[in-house]
């Protein structure tokens, strides 16, 4: 059993991590599967999403940027992004995200295993070059993932697992030549490993002290080379309760390394997937902190799927903008990562997640990606709204100005519809396909159904806001994807 567990795992893991092409199968299947989603792939919906993207304006989508809601995106990198590939169409699609509102990208490109020969030494740049070229010349900035050595370096000959204290100075090494290949770009953050609370699967064999020497040692070398990149910590997926990741990982992991000292060497602490309501993940973190009486840092989510491959035929494009809206105004996370850029098998299962089809052409969610970025990036929290019917509203006011909000709304029981009241002032409703309707006359209510729409007025509306606590009891569970999910 163990060794059907192990194959199971490196198949998933060598797809996920290295180059490679799509089954001819997996190609062939692709239409076929895609049809059993909600995702409305075809030439007129690409046709028809490329023209309200590309006439965004650019400049005014970069004018809104703000640290405290970062729209990221995880897979603009090898397989999907190749230096060998299609530039023209490679360029479109950086142009769309760029257009679209897209901050930053995440990456795994200067994994140590990715950027080494045989031997170990970081030569290998062909890609990293690519997509630092890329980032600078769509504006970009960057998060990158580092660690994870060639397999006869780490403590468990395999590369999700930490470095072998005998190859300390081989991974200084590794650290100094690689920061000095991304200097001078716009990479912001480095995160160390991938869901590393999940030891079992992605920090095999591997101890919290090995992360947090890790981490100390990236720290160390990121001060040697003189840049400001900012470290991210534990990506954690498994602490999301008691339960997972047995007696050393989940939430003993995490404890463990906040205990041996790792916020010394973190700017930053991050997780994947959270659940809303179902588990607070964020929080844990938080209340970490609090525990080993520390001062609060940001927290990122640095992957996150609108729904797990379980639900995914009950997954509507327009979901992810109500993951943006609670991460940012109710978890109070930074950043956000969206998972993923294009449609990918992995393990043979067809992640159906993307913003781009499995040939690049836009689809329906890179709308609704656009839709959040318009409706929240520079926003800050007024207060939230859960009347009980549904409903669920986020007030917010735009950073620095008055009479200037947006509401971001809609309801969660899926089949019905509702009258949301109380909105005043001047209005224009959003609907998450970009279409605008301006002078709406609301005092006689919004329509308000599943799909989210985002209400701009310049009055407050006339509402008694929530807390948290009431949110979570009028909210419906949801599900989190695990790492072999």
């Amino acid at each position: 059993m163990k060794k059907i567990f192990s194959l199971f795992f490196n198949s998933y893991f060598l797809l996920l991590l290295l180059p490679f092409s799509f089954s001819t199968l997996a190609e062939s299947n692709y239409y076929e599967k895609i049809k059993e989603t909600r995702e409305e792939v075809s030439d007129d919906v690409s046709k028809y999403v490329y023209d309200k993207i590309i006439n965004r304006n650019l400049d005014e989508q970069r004018s809104k940027r703000d640290p405290n809601t970062q729209f990221g995106l995880h897979g603009m990198e090898i397989p999907a992004i190749n230096a060998d590939g299609d530039i023209k169409k490679i360029d479109e699609v950086y142009s769309l995200l760029a257009h679209a509102g897209v901050d930053s990208l995440r990456s795994f490109e200067t994994c140590w295993h990715r950027i080494s020969d045989k031997n170990g030494n970081p030569n290998n740049f062909k890609q990293l070059d690519f997509q630092l070229q890329k980032a600078k010349e769509y504006d970009f900035s960057l998060l990158f993932v580092f660690g994870y050595p060639p397999a006869k370096f780490t403590v468990a000959n395999n590369k999700l697992s930490a470095v072998n204290e005998r190859f300390y100075n081989e991974y200084e090494h590794y650290l100094d030549v690689t920061l000095a290949r991304i200097k001078g770009h716009n990479v912001e953050y480095l995160e160390l490993a991938n869901e590393v609370d999940a030891p079992a699967v992605w920090w095999i064999n591997s101890t919290p002290a090995q992360y947090v020497q890790e981490m100390k040692m990236l720290k160390e070398a990121i001060n040697r080379s003189g840049e400001n990149f900012k470290t991210v910590a534990f990506s954690a997926t498994y602490s999301r309760n008691d339960s997972l990741g047995g007696g050393k990982g989940g939430r003993r992991f995490v404890d463990e390394a906040f205990r041996l000292g790792i916020d010394k060497y973190t700017d930053a602490y991050s997780i994947h997937h959270f659940v809303y309501p179902k588990d607070d993940l964020p929080n844990y973190i938080r209340e970490e902190q609090k525990k080993f009486k520390l001062k609060s840092k940001p927290i990122f989510d640095t992957e996150q799927l609108d729904t797990s491959i379980e639900f995914q035929r009950d997954s509507n494009p327009y979901d992810m903008i109500k993951i943006f809206a609670r991460a940012f105004f109710f978890y109070d996370m930074k950043r956000v990562d969206y998972f993923l850029a294009q449609d990918r098998f992995l393990n043979n299962r067809l992640y159906s997640s993307g913003l781009f089809d499995v040939n690049w052409k836009p689809k329906l969610r890179l709308l609704a990606y656009a839709m959040a970025v318009d409706s929240m990036k520079g926003k800050e929290l007024v207060g939230r709204y859960f009347p009980g019917n549904g409903i669920e509203a986020y007030i917010l006011k735009e950073n620095g100005k008055e009479n200037n909000y947006s509401i971001v709304a809609w309801n969660n029981n899926k089949n019905d519809a509702s009258t949301l009241t109380g909105v005043k002032g001047s209005v224009s409703v959003e609907k998450w396909n970009l279409d605008v309707e301006n002078n709406v006359d609301a005092e006689k209510g919004i329509a308000l159904d599943n799909k989210p729409i985002a209400i701009y007025t310049s009055q407050l509306p006339d509402w008694r806001l929530d807390d948290n606590e009431r949110v979570i009891k009028n909210t419906l569970p949801s599900h989190a994807p695990m790492p072999f999910d």
